[in-house]
């Protein structure tokens, strides 16, 4: 008796694990997986918070939420090259720590000239470094 609940549960984990990582889709001649992403590194610093979040979708176009706006913006390059057109936001208020993070995130999101997904890992590189890993911001 007590093996079915302990299936049902592992199935469950699995199930919840696998709703988190990309999709199987690729973005137009790249590896890199469509889906959800989550901010975890900023240049040489970490984002323990996990509140910046990015989809990406088929045709390359991302979107997403900072601490406090929300994003878009059409992908530009082919990949492995990465380019945006303008950034679109929602511009609510943003101060303090939240503040300080989204604006360097916009910076860095609108500057970055090149993406790889390796080991579960996305990078959008540029003069600052974006590092992701799949998932939803919290």
């Amino acid at each position: 008796m007590t093996r079915i609940p302990m299936i049902s549960a592992a199935i469950a984990a699995t199930l919840a694990l696998a709703a988190c990582e990309p999709t199987s889709g690729n973005t137009p001649g790249s590896n890199v997986p469509t889906g959800p992403y989550v901010l975890v590194g900023i240049g040489s610093d970490t984002v323990p918070q996990r509140n910046v979040g990015m989809t990406i979708e088929a045709d390359g176009s991302v979107s997403g939420q900072g601490p406090c706006n929300h994003y878009s913006a059409k992908q530009t390059a082919e990949p492995p090259a990465f380019a945006l057109g303008p950034l679109t936001t929602s511009r609510m208020a943003c101060a303090g720590n939240a503040g300080r993070l989204e604006t360097r995130f916009f910076e860095a999101l609108s500057a970055a000239n090149g993406i790889t997904y390796e080991g579960g890992v996305l990078t959008i590189q540029g003069p600052t470094y974006l590092t992701f890993e799949p998932g939803y911001r919290k």
